[in-house]
């Protein structure tokens, strides 16, 4: 299990489980406070659908390009496992809902919380260590 955890094929397999729970958040979040938004066709809500087309579309660029050795790809991956697995999790949990003070009309949100933060943070710390190998002849540097 240590040896897959450090390897390249490790490192993909948690920034796809941590993607699979963002996108299972957002699919929480936009079924159940997509009405906080505003009117249905606005401005807001169709900027906001942007975001995360263009957050999940380059996820899945950077797991695609990471598969063929791309450190880019590797880094690209890293980042967004810190912001959106980790980072939006932790503001969730500590500011935007608190789960002493939140009424929880989501459900499930802190089931979905905790795994999205559990598989971001896995991931961060397998990404990083594959970041932190020395180069090898297939793979290019940023």
């Amino acid at each position: 299990m240590k040896n897959w955890f450090l390897s390249q094929n490790g490192a993909i397999t948690l920034s796809l489980i941590a993607f699979l729970t963002f996108l299972g958040r957002t699919f929480l979040d936009w079924r159940y406070e997509n009405h906080l938004l505003g009117a249905e066709g606005s401005l807001q809500e169709f900027l906001y659908i942007l975001m995360f087309l263009a957050f999940a579309g380059s996820w899945v660029w950077g797991m695609l390009a990471a598969k063929s050795g791309s450190r880019g790809g590797l880094l690209t991956c890293l980042i967004l496992a810190l912001l959106l697995g980790v980072g939006f999790a932790a503001v969730t949990y500590f500011s935007l809902c608190p789960p002493a003070t939140c009424k929880q009309f989501i459900p499930n949100l802190w089931q979905w919380n905790w795994a999205q933060l559990i598989s971001g943070l896995a991931a961060s710390i397998s990404i990083g260590l594959q970041l932190t190998r020395k180069t090898t002849a297939g793979n290019r540097r940023l």
